[in-house]
């Protein structure tokens, strides 16, 4: 909403990559409705144009986006999109995704000023996914620790073995989010 504002873009996408760095885990855009949202299907999974900006990693500025080579069209009932600006999502040596703008105002396209800009916006973007993950990850190695002291506890007190593994199924079924966990 910033970049768009900002940098005034009809239409701004943020695309996220998961962890892998393959694959996109989320696309959250600005400047259309729930409803043209789901009258266009599944959100993008990094084809095309939006793929070659994965994997190539550096900043692209279009006056058209159907006029390059890497570009695969738009699915049914998306917006006519024509100028564009991608810039990747970098911390340091890491990829986290990648800012999308299109349609600045008036019909004019990004400039040098707009990628610099955006520039600083994805990197501000890129540190909140890195430090989101990083937050995740120490709170479950917490989630981690709290059970393996649960069940030591269990184990030094002389609890019952039965109801210590069926501690230690009903832990590790919680924490890795499974639906089923057998001993």
């Amino acid at each position: 909403e910033v970049a768009a504002r900002v940098l005034e873009a009809r239409y701004v996408a943020l695309g996220v990559l998961a962890p892998d760095g393959q694959t996109l885990e989320a696309f959250i855009t600005t400047g259309i409705t729930d409803d043209e949202r789901a009258a266009i299907g599944p959100l993008p999974t990094g084809k095309g144009l939006l793929g070659a900006m994965l994997t190539e990693g550096r900043p692209l500025r279009l006056e058209d986006l159907a006029h390059d080579p890497r570009s695969v069209g738009f699915p049914p009932n998306h917006p006519p999109m024509k100028s564009f600006l991608g810039v990747p999502l970098r911390v340091r040596d890491e990829a986290f995704g990648n800012l999308y703008l299109t349609e600045k105002a008036g019909g004019a396209d990004f400039d040098d000023e707009d990628a610099n800009v955006v520039r600083a916006l994805a990197t501000a973007a890129g540190v909140a996914i890195e430090n989101a993950r990083l937050y995740e990850s120490v709170r479950r190695r917490e989630r981690w620790l709290q059970a393996s002291s649960e069940v030591t506890t269990a184990l030094l007190s002389g609890t019952d073995t039965e109801d210590v593994l069926q501690l230690v199924a009903a832990r590790s079924k919680e924490l890795a989010s499974a639906d089923l966990a057998a001993i």
